[in-house]
């Protein structure tokens, strides 16, 4: 059963206990934990600390030195998810206290770390099937109740006869028509002990609610999701693009891989807008290791590709200004860029907001569908960029390689949203 929602909860420095009966909870030792996480935040935020430096102490002359730099600092960002975990369970640890009190009609439950307090209010009324529940040691129990359809708690493990008390005053308190009759049996007394294992429930019925009817997931004409949808359409153009710029504009084989590589880097940054669609506060920490891992993933990318298409194997010398080469290599391609920026937003826009791709979206899923999809838009572009390198036919191998990239690409752009669409004639529900 998922965790109750108290009636109201509040976040105060000062918490008003007057008039209140307390609920004494048993104090939990923490603090050795939280010396022991403590040391490993030392240890990783040290780590940090001497990468940043070091980062700092860079000096960039050229973009290969650039590319290394931009690993690094994403490599800090990912490592930094580690740190600010290990630094939170550390205050954690060493400040967390918690207590409950009945005041009025209430049972407030007020957890604190250090002196901000979270005060979960739950009505008496309200609360059925009082309760102790043995943790899987069978040594100690925990305070158990059902509120509102779901299950709330009170405190951690503790001894049995602590818990007792706590559903004792807790019982007092409640009123008549609520309370359990001390010499009738427990609702739950001819039941074998719990195993602390999830008991099977049957699902319950939810109505469909009038009105509220989810639309079909339908493309373009009503015909079902596929090649005609809006956002394959868009992606069909600008990906177009690149061929016009190597039949009109006479861009080479560098133009065309950096292109493809800066494709991924937007793929990567809706991948980052999905995750706070879905997960909200909790895609914080999620996008800091995904933008890590995958903004290094994309910089070492990009140094093979400036090493081996751009500036090419047989150049000797030093390398030119980082600003001009950057000029050099993004400025033909600015339009196409854009393009794409848009066509991967009608997408966004269109799939996952229109077509509520969100609500069986998770986080997990979206942090890894990216790769998916790269691995196999870039074997197939490297495969061909070795292609026009070994024929030396730049502009028929090119065309090729654009067609190949579009074909694949526009397949797995179709099945991987297609997958979300109901059979024909159904609607989502």
């Amino acid at each position: 059963m998922a965790n109750a929602r108290p009636e109201r909860i509040r976040y105060t420095f000062r918490d008003d206990a007057i008039g209140a009966t307390p609920v004494p909870l048993p104090e939990r030792r923490m603090w050795p934990a939280g010396l022991v996480v403590g040391v490993f935040f030392l240890i990783f935020a040290g780590v940090e600390a001497v990468m940043i430096a070091k980062i700092g102490m860079h000096d960039v002359r050229g973009v290969f030195d650039l590319a290394f730099v931009l690993f690094e600092l994403f490599w800090v960002i990912g490592w930094s998810v580690g740190v600010l975990i290990l630094g939170g369970l550390t205050v954690l640890f060493l400040f967390y206290r918690e207590s409950a009190r009945i005041q009025g009609n209430r049972l407030l439950h007020v957890p604190a770390l250090g002196p901000l307090k979270i005060v979960c209010e739950y009505e008496l009324a309200r609360i059925e099937n009082l309760r102790l529940e043995p943790t899987k040691s069978g040594k100690q129990v925990r305070v158990r109740f059902d509120y509102g359809g779901r299950t709330a708690r009170i405190g951690d493990a503790m001894h049995r006869v602590d818990a007792e008390d706590i559903v004792a005053q807790i019982e007092r308190a409640l009123p008549a028509a609520v309370s359990r009759d001390p010499a009738a049996p427990h609702p739950h007394a001819d039941l074998p002990p719990s195993t602390g294992e999830e008991v099977p429930r049957p699902p319950p019925d939810v109505p469909a609610s009038k009105g509220q009817e989810r639309p079909a997931l339908r493309g373009a004409g009503g015909q079902g999701w596929g090649w005609s949808n809006p956002s394959t359409i868009a992606l069909l153009a600008a990906n177009l693009l690149p061929l016009a710029g190597v039949l009109a504009f006479g861009w080479q084989l560098a133009h065309v891989m950096v292109l493809f590589w800066a494709e991924s880097a937007i793929i990567g940054l809706y991948a980052v807008l999905r995750m706070f669609v879905v997960a909200k506060i909790v895609a914080v920490p999620a996008s800091m290791f995904f933008v890590g891992h995958f903004g290094g993933f994309m910089a070492a990318h990009f140094m093979f590709v400036y090493g081996l298409f751009v500036r090419g194997l047989d150049k000797t010398g030093p390398e030119p200004p980082v600003g001009e080469a950057l000029a050099e290599i993004f400025g033909p391609l600015w339009l196409a860029l854009a393009a794409l920026a848009v066509s991967h937003g009608v997408s966004f826009v269109v799939n996952f907001l229109g077509r509520r791709e969100y609500e069986g979206a998770s986080l997990k899923a979206l942090m890894t569908a990216p790769y998916k999809r790269i691995f196999v838009m870039h074997l197939t572009i490297i495969f061909g960029g070795w292609l026009v390198m070994l024929f030396k036919t730049p502009v028929p191998a090119l065309v090729l390689l654009v067609l190949l990239k579009i074909a694949v690409d526009t397949r797995a752009h179709v099945r991987e949203h297609a997958r979300a669409a109901p059979p024909s004639g159904e609607t989502a529900t």
